[in-house]
């Protein structure tokens, strides 16, 4: 029995000790989320069949989207959603605020215009203001019988006010014609004012005019006018008194001369010996021969001849110099020489006018430019075979003016006068001219001629335009006296031995910060030349190639350049053409113009206050 109650503790015990082990060893819950978003306003989140929540947070709004605008009518509406689930939050939008809406058109009275309210709030103006009027205009001129008018319009809105012009003052009208007596001349009027006249004056007369001489047999008549009215007053010439009448040519023998009476009296008037000037020699006497000489009567005319013996030899020697590149002497015509001495420059000039040269050296060199202007085109090779002389400085005006005068206009203070300033209002045929004139003058070979004739003298006046006979001259390129430098001469003087296109630009510098050193032009020339080699020269020593004047050329231009006339060896460039070449640039151009490659032309007779030149000479080498 007892056993048996130990036996059914033991099983309560086991009992109690198996339920308590049953329940520690359950499984543990796991929750199950739904898929499915539970949402409200502001939060969304996951729920599990437990109760318990997951993923709980705000909602994550997109911008607001308007589905509906707002009128001022009625109201909108706009919408936004959460970026996570799939709430959508909605909102309404205000009504809008009213907004006046005006006319196009202005309304307008005397003082002001605005725009007037189309929306119904007929108080509403827009851009009210004052009017804003121009200038009275007159729509009907007023006269003596009849009032005008004028208006003004308001610049903004055209508002228009008219004004009457008042009658005008009566004005008197007269004549144009004069009306005069012996006194006085007037206009008199032409209006119903008869007493009125205008300009009432005393006639103003010029001097007596006989309109017949008076004689010893009858009188004559003088006259004159009045200046201003033209009205003529005459006058009655008493009779001469008897005067005794002598021949207009004088009688003369060989020591009296005097005038002879034609009136019948053997008289004679004014008889007095001869009053004789100097002597002139009408034929040199020479070693050879006898000479003549003469001299007249300063009062008669009457001249006496008188013979000059023959002349013991003496060395006659020129007051002029005789000159070549190295020396200058005075020359006498049987061949020897005085004061033989090299050349001796100062400021450019020798002591016997020669005008300081330049030995430019023979070379090759790239003529022309790519740049720009088609008449530089294209860069082509070029080879100058014999050394030249180029002037130092252009030609001056007391160079000039010493062997050839200008045209219709000479050079001025307005543009720069002076014997050191280069001389302008030279055309390419005048410079021809000079050319001669001054190598005839040194005793040296002139280069040109025109019909077969070196001697300017014998060309004719200058043409004042292009002339087919002047245009055909000829040049001698291997005489000794002056000439114009042939355009390629130019550009390769100009260079100065820089003789690759990419580099030179102007004469002396390739930097347009550094021109104003070496040239007078647009940006510092105040509108004038100046006097030349005050500026920088180039490599060769020549100075103003770039600025100042424009150089006349040789050449014809062409449009671009013929490399078979104006390329190669020595070219002189094309037989024929309407414009002469000019280099340089002068003191009126811009940089661009005054460039060593830039080409310009005019017309072989125009002259102007910009055109000037230099020359050149063969070099014996």
């Amino acid at each position: 029995m007892k056993k048996i109650k130990w036996l059914v503790a033991f099983l309560i015990l086991s009992l109690v000790i198996g339920v308590i082990g049953c329940k520690d060893l359950e499984v543990e819950h796991q929750h199950q989320f739904t898929k499915k978003w539970e949402i409200d306003e502001y939060y969304h989140w996951k729920k599990c069949n437990c109760g318990e929540i997951d993923f709980e947070s705000e909602h994550s709004f997109g911008d607001w989207q308007v589905i509906k605008a707002a009128t001022e009518e009625a109201e909108g509406k706009q919408e936004r959603k959460c970026t996570v689930c799939p709430y959508t939050a909605t909102e309404v939008i205000e009504k809008l605020a009213h907004t006046h809406k005006f006319a196009e058109e202005w309304t307008k009275d005397e003082t002001n215009h605005w725009y007037a309210s189309t929306c119904g709030h007929t108080t509403e103006v827009s851009g009210k203001a004052a009017h804003s009027f121009g200038d009275w205009k007159v729509t009907q001129e007023p006269t003596e019988e009849a009032e005008g008018s004028r208006e003004k319009s308001c610049t903004v809105c055209e508002y228009t006010v008219p004004e009457v012009i008042e009658k005008l003052e009566h004005k008197h009208k007269f004549a144009e014609e004069w009306t005069k007596d012996e006194t006085n001349h007037w206009h008199a009027a032409t209006c119903e004012h008869t007493t009125e006249v205008s300009e009432k004056a005393e006639h103003k007369f010029g001097d007596w005019t006989t309109t017949k001489e008076a004689t010893e047999e009858s009188e004559g008549s003088k006259e004159r006018i009045c200046t201003v009215c033209g009205y003529t007053a005459t006058e009655a010439i008493e009779k001469l008194a008897h005067t005794h009448k002598f021949a207009t040519d004088w009688t003369k023998d060989e020591t009296h001369h005097w005038h002879v009476s034609t009136c019948g009296h053997d008289v004679t008037d004014s008889k007095a010996e001869h009053k004789f000037g100097d002597w002139t020699t009408t034929k040199e006497a020479t070693e050879e021969a006898e000479g003549t000489k003469e001299r007249s009567c300063t009062v008669c005319g009457y001249t006496a001849t008188e013979v000059i013996t023959k002349l013991d030899h003496t060395h006659k020697f020129s007051d002029d110099w005789t000159s070549d590149d190295t020396y200058h002497w005075h020359s006498c015509i049987c061949g020897e020489k005085q004061d033989v001495a090299e050349h001796s420059y100062t400021s450019g000039i020798c002591e016997c006018g020669m005008r300081e040269m330049v030995l430019i050296p023979a070379g090759t060199f790239q003529m022309g430019s790519e740049k720009v202007y088609d008449s530089n085109k294209p860069v082509h090779e070029v080879t100058i075979t014999k050394d030249f002389y180029m002037g130092k400085y252009e030609v001056t005006q007391a160079e000039y003016e010493k062997y050839c005068s200008y045209g219709s206009s000479s050079p001025s203070s307005t543009y720069g006068y002076g014997d050191n300033y280069p001389a302008y209002y030279v055309c390419w045929y005048d410079a021809l001219v000079y050319c001669n004139k001054r190598s005839i003058a040194e005793g040296l070979t002139p280069c040109y001629s025109i019909s077969g004739n070196t001697d300017p003298s014998k060309w004719g006046r200058v043409p004042t335009s292009s002339d087919s006979t002047w245009n055909a001259v000829v040049c001698d390129w291997n005489a000794n006296g002056y000439r114009l430098p042939t355009e390629a001469e130019w550009e390769y003087a100009a260079r100065a031995g820089d003789n690759t296109v990419s580099s030179l630009t102007w004469a002396g510098t390739n930097s347009s910060s550094n021109l104003g050193e070496y040239a007078w032009y647009s940006d510092n020339s105040i509108d004038k030349t100046h006097p030349v080699g005050t500026k920088k020269s180039n490599a060769f020593g020549l100075y103003d190639m770039s600025g100042n004047v424009w150089e006349w050329c040789w050449n014809w231009i062409t449009s671009c350049y013929d490399t078979e006339t104006e390329g190669g060896t020595n070219p002189t460039g094309t037989s024929s053409g309407d414009y002469r070449v000019l280099r340089g640039g002068s003191w009126r151009n811009v940089s661009d113009y005054c460039a060593v490659s830039f080409r310009n032309s005019y017309g072989p007779s125009r002259r102007n206050f910009y055109l000037g030149f230099r020359v050149v000479r063969a070099s014996s080498n």
